[in-house]
């Protein structure tokens, strides 16, 4: 495959253009783009295809279309395509069927956004390219996909699985509430209570002008987590949080709902932090003010320490976890230091 460089005359991109070689002859258009632009997510590579910013011998076609040696597909951009992941990502397990990442805060599990480089999904699929190159040549099963996300600003365990039936597997592990994590959290104030269920349902939070923010609603999904004190400061607490169900931003969330947001959390501590952040108008890779001391990278204080599962193929009992990364210690200790 090949594709033309980006021209920035007029500051419009020129498009790219692949041409099918024979080992791509008989894949879907979708796969075949899937592998040739791996920054792109699959939803985005759907858009390309369906709104006509992709053309296949200069005509519309369809996403299962089959591909023939020869042919040329043209990528239009309305901005310049991201790079790959030139961030490396630190292996915590891997096997034939499934792979565990250390995934720092700062990165995006997926392309998205602003966040359109240096993700796990990029890294992992850049990786394994001669793997998965080689299985959409042959029609094979190998395909990596992601069965957890973190928000970016989370870090710790990330799963992903290999293989179609695997992230099969894994997905349903998921669905029974069979995939169990814990979590730390630093979180504000001094929690009065040692152990805690928080028992909210979730859904879109109507009061804020962002689409991604949740909150507790009469009428949202179920969402359930227990919480324990791991150690309380002056004005803190560290505590270990089981999220019981897989709700988006759920230990965010119920944190805040009961008086205890995320340290660091901008969108649910003060939402007018996020947009300014979302804005670019505090893009500084700096920790916020409140943190005192030494300057650390922008992050929550919400780690996802551990996962566990019964593996789908082997059935070994799989416990994954991640140390407390150095940025999160660090402010815990200057947390810790404070009068």
């Amino acid at each position: 495959m090949t594709a033309g460089p980006p021209n920035l005359a007029l500051g419009v991109p020129a498009p790219s253009f692949l041409t099918v070689e024979q080992a791509h002859h008989g894949l879907r258009a979708d796969a075949f783009l899937a592998l040739s632009l791996p920054s792109l997510s699959r939803t985005r590579i759907r858009q390309k295809i369906q709104t006509g910013e992709s053309l296949l011998n200069g005509r519309r076609y369809a996403t299962s279309a089959r591909l023939k040696t020869g042919d040329t597909l043209t990528v239009h951009w309305r901005s310049l395509p991201a790079v790959g992941s030139g961030r490396q990502f630190e292996i915590l397990y891997q096997d034939e069927h499934v792979i565990a990442l250390d995934k720092p805060a700062g990165a995006a599990s997926h392309p998205a956004g602003r966040y359109q480089a240096d993700t796990v999904i990029q890294f992992l699929r850049e990786r394994f390219a001669a793997d998965l190159r080689a299985s959409l040549s042959e029609a094979g099963d190998f395909f990596l996909s992601l069965v957890n996300r973190l928000d970016v600003f989370t870090s710790g365990v990330i799963l992903a699985a290999k293989t179609v039936g695997a992230l099969r597997a894994m997905l349903e592990l998921a669905a029974r509430g069979e995939i169990s994590k814990r979590y730390v959290a630093l979180v504000e104030g001094v929690a009065a209570w040692d152990e805690r269920r928080i028992d909210l349902p979730l859904g879109p939070d109507r009061a804020s002008v962002t689409t991604i923010r949740v909150a507790s609603r009469e009428d949202g999904l179920a969402s359930i987590t227990d919480c324990r004190v791991l150690r309380r400061m002056k004005r803190h607490t560290l505590l270990a949080v089981f999220p019981r169900t897989g709700r988006q931003h759920q230990v965010r969330a119920h944190l805040a709902a009961i008086g205890h947001p995320v340290w660091g959390d901008l969108l649910y501590k003060d939402e007018s932090r996020f947009l300014e952040y979302q804005r670019g108008e505090n893009d500084s890779p700096r920790a916020h003010p409140r943190a005192g001391g030494p300057s650390f990278p922008l992050r929550h204080c919400l780690h996802a320490e551990e996962s566990r599962f019964v593996h789908p193929f082997t059935g070994a009992d799989m416990v994954i976890r991640s140390p407390l990364p150095p940025d999160f210690l660090g402010i815990l200790q200057g947390l810790e230091g404070q009068a």
